[in-house]
């Protein structure tokens, strides 16, 4: 069939920074001059920095990697919308977003394609760079596979990301995405299958931590960039995710591939579980304060999303939609289970605003208040937008820790990391007496408990909720669905998106 020329659309939909012209040129021919090379070294840091401007950078409402952080949050129904005044998350709210035409199931889409084309043209380019016959210097070869290392480790979490999304488990050999690499990204390409892409994801993770681990990053402790932590704490979701969820066909050999890299993680000392006296302190809104942050955004004014941002929804104290009646609050619910899946000493059940517990604002009945909040604390005032954005933190690799070694079967390990994470959210003796009397199903629904409550809001627990197989009943103070049960299998594999189907003459072709 005649190969057709590959034009992606959404990067017309993408507020690039002015690296834009950088990202989108084509490698011409097979090698390049001296002059060349040397504007194309120093043009590096800023294709690079595109890679990750993407992340906040996509227009939409609140910025692309965060707006699926609380999209699918609210579709867990973990998080309420107790007012969807202006309804920018009511779909989610309602259940809905995996369908076609949803535009969830567009951004889902259109961002990660947006992270795989960049990284691809980038991955060219240094390829280019690298094959010059004249050769290159030792610092300019350090420039180019430090631009390589971000390069993969970006498209292994953009596949990684889609898999989730788009993979149904009882079919592994389905076609649902198509593949897209530094040699085909110009052709449209024929859907391929978990199957064949997860493999590709895994080894361009790995190539990344190698690389990040090598060529020590230029701009010394800038969050924003990926590392070899990061990216290990990536094939580590990665690989508990295909275990449990998609394909148990290797899932020791998984899970202890997922257990090795987050104990990695842990074991580098470099990341501090956030402690006791700072959890109702931090306000999850400053990188330069967050020892515990390992991926995250130090916003600057010409980075801002300004009234269009998480903090706009997130925070009553910020100028914007929550604190003018469209605010995030925790499912009645859960928050009523807290002592019970918890304990009543727990420092975390402060988090949201409750009047007989931590009643500081009336009119926002269970918001996060003491969990995302500006510094100023006072309602509806900060106009700067300038609070930080997280997007990993090493209490999650505790979590992943507990998680694999429970589901190795090694309990004891598994109540270790759990409680290495509550010792700094609950100071009580008899919560670590009642954590080393769980066993079996207890202690699994134990730290399922941790992962609901610690990374509230934080667009982790989606995939977690899948992997534990949790379900609930929704409470009162949502907008949409109270009363009803949700269990994890209703978080079903997402349809091909409307525009794709549109777009991809080969969507419903096979191989001849």
């Amino acid at each position: 069939m005649k190969k057709i020329f590959f034009v992606l659309t959404i990067l017309t939909a993408i507020a690039f920074s002015s690296c834009a012209n950088l990202l989108v040129s084509t490698p011409n021919g097979s090698t390049v001059s001296e002059e060349q090379l040397q504007n194309s070294i120093k043009e590096l840091d800023a294709r690079v920095n595109g890679l990750y401007y993407a992340m906040n950078g996509l227009v939409t409402y609140m910025g692309a990697q965060k707006y699926i952080d609380v999209y699918t949050d609210v579709l867990t129904a973990d998080v309420a919308i107790p007012s969807p005044n202006w309804g920018f998350f009511y779909a989610a709210e309602q259940g809905r977003g995996d369908d076609e035409t949803s535009g969830f199931n567009g951004l889902i889409w259109e961002y990660n394609y947006a992270l795989i084309r960049n990284a691809n043209l980038l991955i060219a380019r240094c390829d280019n760079m690298l094959n010059s016959p004249d050769g290159i210097d030792e610092d300019d070869k350090n420039a180019v596979n430090r631009a390589l290392a971000h390069a993969y480790g970006m498209r292994g979490y953009a596949y990684y990301m889609l898999t989730n999304f788009y993979t149904d488990a009882t079919n592994l050999d389905a076609d649902i995405l198509p593949y897209y690499n530094e040699e085909n990204y110009k052709e449209v390409q024929r859907l391929s299958s978990y199957n064949y892409i997860i493999p590709l994801a895994i080894a361009d993770l790995e190539r990344a931590i190698d690389m990040l681990k090598e060529y020590e990053p230029k701009v010394a402790n800038q969050k924003s960039y990926m590392n070899a932590d990061i990216a290990k704490m990536i094939l580590a979701y990665l690989r508990m995710n295909k275990a449990i969820i998609f394909d148990p066909s290797d899932r020791n050999n998984d899970l202890s591939e997922a257990l090795r890299l987050v104990r990695e993680v842990i074991g580098t000392g470099e990341y501090p579980i956030l402690p006791y006296k700072e959890v109702l302190t931090s306000g999850f809104n400053s990188v330069v304060r967050s020892e515990n942050w390992i991926w995250a955004v130090d916003v600057a004014t010409e980075t801002s999303r300004r009234i269009n941002s998480f903090w706009s929804i997130a925070d009553i104290y910020t100028y914007g939609y929550a604190s003018a009646g469209e605010y995030f609050a925790i499912d009645t619910n859960l928050y009523g289970s807290l002592s019970s899946k918890l304990s009543s000493t727990d420092i975390r059940k402060k988090w949201w605003n409750h009047p007989t517990d931590n009643n500081v604002e009336v009119g926002f009945f269970l918001a996060p208040v003491r969990k995302f909040f500006d510094p100023n604390r006072k309602l509806n005032s900060d106009k700067a937008w300038l609070n930080d954005l997280v997007y990993m933190r090493i209490e999650e690799a505790y979590l992943l820790a507990a998680e694999a070694s429970f589901a190795l079967g090694d309990e004891a390990n598994a109540k270790a990391y759990i409680k290495t994470l509550v010792a700094n959210r609950d100071i009580s003796p008899a919560t670590m007496t009642k954590i080393d009397g769980l066993s079996g199903t207890n202690l699994k629904d134990y730290i399922a408990s941790n992962w609901r409550i610690e990374m509230w809001l934080e667009g982790k627990n989606y995939m977690t909720m899948r992997r534990f197989g949790w379900s609930h009943t929704i409470g009162e103070n949502h907008s949409a669905r109270k009363k009803l049960e949700i269990k994890a299998t209703d978080l079903k594999a997402f349809s091909t998106p409307y525009s794709e189907k549109q777009t991809n003459p080969y969507i419903d072709l096979k191989e001849e």
